[in-house]
C-alpha cells in the first residue's frame, strides 16, 4: 500500500515537472514572439511600412501660417508639421483634377475645364465654367490669387491670365517659347513674373509673356517654383543624364547648383517653397519620395519614402 501510494505521489511530481517546463516554455516563445513583433514595427516604420501613404499627388502647398505642409491626393487631404505626418479621408477627386494653392485655400480646375476657387475647409466660393478645356498648364498666385492657363492652340503657345476669380480672362500668345512644355511657374506675389520650363530650358518673363529671357540653355526642366521674399528667386529642376536643382535669381543673371546627388537617378516632379520661411523647401520626386531643406539647399532631410511619410522621433 505504502509502494503504491509512493508511485502515485512521484507520478503526480513528474506531471508538476512536466506542465511546469510546459508553462516556461510556452512563456518564453510568447516573449520571443512580443520581442520579434516590436523589432518588426519599428523596422516596419523606418521603411515606410504602416506609414501615411502619399500617391497620385494633385495638389500641394503650404498653409498661410507656413506652418503645415499639405498635400491632397484623388481621396486623401495629408499634411506634415512639426515632423509627423497625419492624414484624413476627403471627397474624391476626378484623377484630372488640379489642385493649385494660395494663401487663404485653393484653385480646383476640373477636366471640363471648370474653375473653382476654394476656403481652406474645401467651401467653394466661386465656380466658372471656362470655355476652354483643362489641358495645358495651370498656376496661381500664392498672395495675388491671380490664375494663369498655358496651352497649346495650333503651332501657337497661348497663355491665359484672371486677375478677377475668372470673370475675365487676358489672352495673349507666349512667343519665342521653343522645346515641349513642361511647367508653369508664377510669383507668389508678383503677377507679372513667371516662367515656362521645356525640353530647351527655362524661360522667365517680367511682363506677363510679352518678352522672356532663357536660362539653363539646352537642359530639360521639370519642375520650377519661385520663392516668396524681397528679391525675385526662382528654383528649377532639370533632368538628362543626372538630376540637377539651380536656384536661379534672374535680376542678377546668377545661377547656383544646389547639391541633390541622393537622386540624381531619379526626376524632380514638384518643387514647393515655403511662403513664410525663405530658407525652407521641399522637393518631391517621380518615385514619391520627399526631401525637406530648412537652409536653403545646403542640407536635406528625406520626409517620405517611396510614396509613404516617414514620421521622426
Amino acid at each position: 500500500m505504502n509502494e503504491t501510494n509512493e508511485a502515485a505521489s512521484g507520478r503526480k511530481s513528474v506531471s508538476w515537472v512536466f506542465w511546469l517546463l510546459a508553462a516556461k516554455v510556452i512563456f518564453i516563445l510568447l516573449l520571443a514572439g512580443g520581442t520579434i513583433w516590436i523589432i518588426y514595427a519599428v523596422s516596419a516604420m523606418h521603411s515606410g511600412k504602416g506609414s501615411v501613404p502619399i500617391a497620385r499627388v494633385q495638389g500641394a502647398g503650404y498653409t498661410k501660417d507656413g506652418k503645415t505642409l499639405w498635400l491632397r491626393t484623388e481621396n486623401r487631404r495629408v499634411s506634415y508639421t512639426k515632423g509627423r505626418w497625419h492624414s484624413e479621408k476627403a471627397d474624391d477627386l476626378e484623377k484630372t483634377s488640379i489642385i493649385l494653392p494660395f494663401r487663404t485655400g485653393v484653385v480646383q480646375v476640373d477636366r471640363t475645364g471648370a474653375v473653382q476657387w476654394k476656403a481652406q475647409d474645401q467651401r467653394t466660393i466661386i465656380r466658372r465654367d471656362t470655355v476652354t478645356p483643362s489641358e495645358g498648364l495651370w498656376a496661381a498666385g500664392y498672395e495675388s490669387e491671380h490664375v494663369y492657363h498655358l496651352f497649346a492652340q495650333g503651332s501657337n503657345l497661348i497663355l491665359r491670365i484672371t486677375r478677377d476669380s475668372g470673370r475675365s480672362w487676358f489672352q495673349s500668345r507666349a512667343g519665342h517659347v521653343t522645346g515641349d512644355v513642361q511647367v508653369l511657374a508664377v510669383s507668389p506675389d508678383e503677377p507679372d513674373k513667371l516662367a515656362i520650363g521645356t525640353t530647351e530650358g527655362l524661360y522667365v518673363s517680367d511682363d506677363s509673356g510679352a518678352h522672356f529671357t532663357r536660362f539653363l540653355a539646352g537642359r530639360s526642366v521639370t519642375s520650377a517654383a519661385y520663392s516668396s521674399g524681397g528679391t525675385t528667386t526662382l528654383y528649377a529642376a532639370v533632368s538628362g543624364k543626372e538630376t540637377s536643382l539651380f536656384q536661379l535669381i534672374p535680376q542678377q543673371n546668377k545661377i547656383i547648383d544646389l547639391d541633390m546627388g541622393t537622386v540624381e537617378s531619379d526626376r524632380l516632379v514638384r518643387i514647393l517653397p515655403n511662403p513664410r520661411k525663405y530658407a525652407e523647401l521641399v522637393i518631391i520626386t517621380h518615385r514619391g519620395d520627399l526631401y525637406r531643406t530648412e537652409n536653403g539647399g545646403q542640407n536635406w532631410t528625406i520626409i517620405a519614402k517611396n510614396g509613404r511619410g516617414l514620421n521622426g522621433e
